[in-house]
């Protein structure tokens, strides 16, 4: 939630699938084979995707990743070594989504202490939206352990870090640890996510969103 830090993603190919999403799976003699590889690693993500959104990681077999892909099973084992490396694939680029969608909320804002409050509910948002709310309060807790979630939500732990050491600098957030606030806050966050996501209803969203608020506030210098 800083725009004081440059984003630097975990080291894959995958940012590439960003751009390629919308292209139909076709290979082309005229791409180089590194071309190729990235065309069929995105769209093994995107199939993977939608199945794990649709069915659930369990459901979900290689076979039925590959089969409208026309790709072997080995080529899917290059690339990410079994389903779960496909799955791991995916939330990370679900998070990915989660960060730039906070960003563009509190883009406009130029006060910290408003970015903050904003990001943690703009995060509370995603929690509604049906594919990531899906893939990442459901099936992602499901299937990974803990430490393996702690380490794709690294970058966004590091961002709600920093803006909670600012507002600590600022005199706006009065706690006696900032670190530990942000892990108070980042767990309250997770928690109310999930809690949020089982339900349609905006009431839920907004209560969890009123409750993170809360916290802050009483908080605040």
């Amino acid at each position: 939630m800083y725009p004081k830090i440059e984003r630097v993603f975990l080291a894959c190919q995958d940012t590439y699938c960003l751009n390629v999403k919308s292209e139909p799976f076709t290979m082309s003699a005229k791409l180089t084979k590194a071309e190729q590889t990235r065309r069929t690693r995105c769209a093994i993500l995107e199939r993977a995707r939608y199945l794990f959104a649709t069915k659930g990681y369990a459901a979900t077999g290689t076979e039925e990743i590959i089969s409208e892909l026309g790709i072997t099973r080995g080529a899917l084992y290059h690339q990410f070594n079994d389903k779960l490396g496909v799955f791991k694939a995916v939330i990370i680029e679900a998070y990915r989504e989660i960060t730039d969608y906070i960003q563009t909320k509190i883009q406009p804002l130029d006060n910290n202490w408003q970015q903050l409050v904003v990001g943690c509910q703009a995060f509370l948002e995603v929690a509604q939206q049906d594919e990531l709310r899906r893939l990442v309060f459901v099936e992602a807790p499901a299937v990974l352990a803990a430490d393996e979630l702690a380490k794709i939500d690294q970058y966004g732990f590091g961002l709600l870090y920093e803006s909670i050491q600012m507002a600590v600098a600022e005199g706006q957030l009065n706690t006696i640890d900032a670190e530990g606030f942000a892990h108070l806050v980042n767990g309250s966050l997770n928690e109310l996510a999930a809690w949020v996501a089982q339900s349609d209803e905006p009431e839920r969203l907004k209560k969890a969103q009123s409750l993170v608020e809360t916290l802050l506030m009483r908080h605040r210098s």
